[in-house]
């Protein structure tokens, strides 16, 4: 007993992704798209922790203005970064769907 999603997808296996442009390449270009977009994620989510470190003191020269204010922007690089990689998808269907 599986509810039918409106993707044609049930519950239990999941919405699965068309790949918009890259639905031609093979099994191994996936993988690898996949591997560097996860990698990318980490990245940015380790420089957003690390903003949070030094924008509250936790380490590097202690409570300095400066270090404060690179923290924030590491904060923010990070969280940019997240962002930017996790709508790569969407970003990629709508230019490709307008034929950009």
């Amino acid at each position: 007993m599986h509810t039918t999603l409106a993707a044609g997808a049930d519950v239990v296996s999941g919405v699965k992704p068309d790949w918009g442009p890259f639905g031609k390449l093979g099994g191994t270009a996936k993988v690898i798209l996949g591997v560097i977009a996860a990698v990318v994620l980490v990245v940015g989510a380790g420089a957003f922790l690390a903003g949070v470190g030094k924008s509250k003191g936790w380490f590097g020269e202690g409570h300095s203005t400066m270090d404060s204010s690179r923290g924030k922007g590491m904060m923010v690089g990070g969280l940019t970064c997240v962002f930017l990689v996790a709508s790569f998808g969407t970003i990629f269907a709508i230019t490709y769907g307008m034929g950009v």
